[in-house]
């Protein structure tokens, strides 16, 4: 979450921005035109820019770029123009959206030995845009239950109040709410973004390398770091390396030149990736949320599933049913003032009162919370909102759920709170670095040495090579190393 005015403002529906009249109810043989395909893609494009976030470091990205438009330029009458970007997501995991638009984490990129690799992935996905298959994965997404929440003043809040809210994990297309690519389209990406590769002079067995060490790498992941990447969309199957590899056998293909000028200048250009979760847009440590920029703390329910995006923190229930937001509602000192006429609203368009509407102290900072009950869709949903103004901004807390979240809710909601110079001071983030290995060195006597954070057998995944191996005098391997994280006007 970044400080961004306005959010609960300007609401849209996740059904009006994925399914514009163009494209709706339009059965998988059926799909929109080519220009709504470019439309569409244009407004998703947005959307993953403002809830993902576009990395912006200079050389990476024109590398990134400049690779995709060499692969894009081996189709023959190609339908979209294509911008290739860096997404900040801590997952490995590459997606592309209608019209042309393709993306890959940083997270991917962490994972990358050669420029062949990078080629086969972004062939993979340029081929689900020219082939359309992104415009029919979109057409099959699914809305969460939370937007089939009962009753009318809880609808009220889901479509105005909290319609952007609901659908932000929606409309960032890398979120987990899209449906997986058929089997079918991953063949065909998979065949067809070989022979781009190919064409480019790549290695075209290079894809099937890339993803088996994506495999590895997320089995070594645990639960709580294992988040949506890419083999959630992209399924994989255990044969599904082999077949790469087996196509490639009947692929010419001549080498030619690559836009790094060797491995070495390929690791210099990822040399500083940031890795893990990004500080300047806050931190989960649990079930507590951190932001070291706008200096403050929270905490969600327990086993609830945790979402950070550019625009909001918040998490949702096991079951679905309940949902917790935190938001900025704009520039202001008085949190009562804004809630007073939520309040007036409320009462105006269904008859509800508050059961509570009052004013609080959340450190020192003002702030209002006002709970109420919406008993009109015959199962009672319990609305708790607070608003609290610190330096100058507005923050908004939403919280939607049926009586038995309704405690947990409340907690959440009051353990807003300013950081303590501890937490502040113990945030840190993770960088990517390239070292050099000495003569017979050990992964692990080289992971001791640059007191690398991933273990040695995940070094060993990310880097390509075998984990007891001796490594030789000035081999270049990643590591992952810790430094302390300096917030924004600090």
């Amino acid at each position: 979450m970044q400080l961004r005015l306005g959010t609960f403002r300007h609401l849209v529906t996740a059904s009006a921005f994925l399914f514009p009249a163009c494209a709706a109810v339009q059965p998988d043989f059926l799909l929109p035109s080519i220009e709504a395909d470019r439309k569409l893609g244009q407004e998703v494009s947005k959307k993953v820019e403002e809830e993902m976030g576009i990395l912006e470091e200079v050389g990476l990205s024109s590398y990134v770029a400049s690779l995709g438009q060499r692969l894009a330029a081996q189709i023959p009458n190609r339908q979209f123009p294509f911008t290739f970007q860096i997404v900040d997501q801590a997952e490995p995991n590459a997606f592309a959206v209608p019209g042309g638009y393709v993306y890959v984490s940083r997270g991917l990129l962490a994972l990358v030995s050669s420029e062949e690799e990078l080629a086969g992935v972004l062939g993979h996905e340029i081929v689900h845009v020219e082939r359309r298959h992104t415009a029919r994965q979109l057409q099959k997404a699914r809305l969460p239950s939370l937007l089939t929440l009962p009753g009318r003043a809880a609808g009220w809040v889901i479509g105005g109040e909290l319609g952007e809210i609901v659908s932000s994990p929606f409309e960032a297309v890398g979120a987990a709410y899209l449906s997986a690519h058929s089997r079918q389209d991953e063949l065909e990406a998979d065949e067809v973004g070989q022979a781009i590769a190919a064409r480019a002079g790549y290695d075209p067995r290079a894809l099937a390398g890339m993803l088996d060490r994506l495999e590895r790498f997320e089995r070594l992941l645990t639960g709580s770091e294992r988040g949506f990447s890419f083999f959630a969309t992209h399924p994989m199957t255990p044969q599904r390396v082999a077949e790469i590899t087996d196509h490639a056998k009947g692929i010419a293909w001549t080498p030619r030149p690559g836009i790094a000028a060797s491995r070495a200048d390929l690791l210099r250009r990822l040399d500083g990736l940031q890795l893990g979760q990004n500080p300047a847009a806050g931190i989960f440590r649990g079930r507590q949320f951190l932001h070291p920029d706008l200096d403050f703390s929270i905490e969600f329910p327990r086993n609830w599933k945790t979402m950070n995006t550019r625009r909001l923190v918040g998490a949702v229930a096991p079951d679905e049913e309940a949902l917790a937001y935190l938001g900025v509602r704009g520039k202001g000192t008085d949190p009562s003032r804004t809630a007073e006429a939520f309040v007036q609203a409320v009462q105006r368009e269904f008859g509800i009162k508050p059961s509570r509407s009052e004013r609080v102290q959340i450190g020192q900072w003002p702030g209002h919370v006002v709970t109420l009950t919406d008993t009109s869709g015959g199962k009672p949903v319990h609305m708790h909102f607070l608003w609290v103004a610190a330096r100058g901004i507005i923050y908004q807390m939403v919280g939607l759920a049926p009586d038995q979240h309704r405690e947990v809710l409340r907690q959440a909601a009051l353990s807003f709170r300013p950081l303590t110079p501890a937490e502040r001071t113990s945030i840190t983030e993770t960088r990517l670095r390239v070292v050099a290995a000495r003569e017979g060195e050990t992964l692990a006597q080289l992971s001791r040495r640059t007191q690398d954070q991933w273990k040695p057998e995940t070094t060993a995944v990310v880097n390509g090579i075998q984990p007891g191996a001796p490594l030789k005098q000035g081999q270049l391997v990643k590591v992952a190393v810790r430094q302390p994280f300096t917030a924004a006007g600090k």
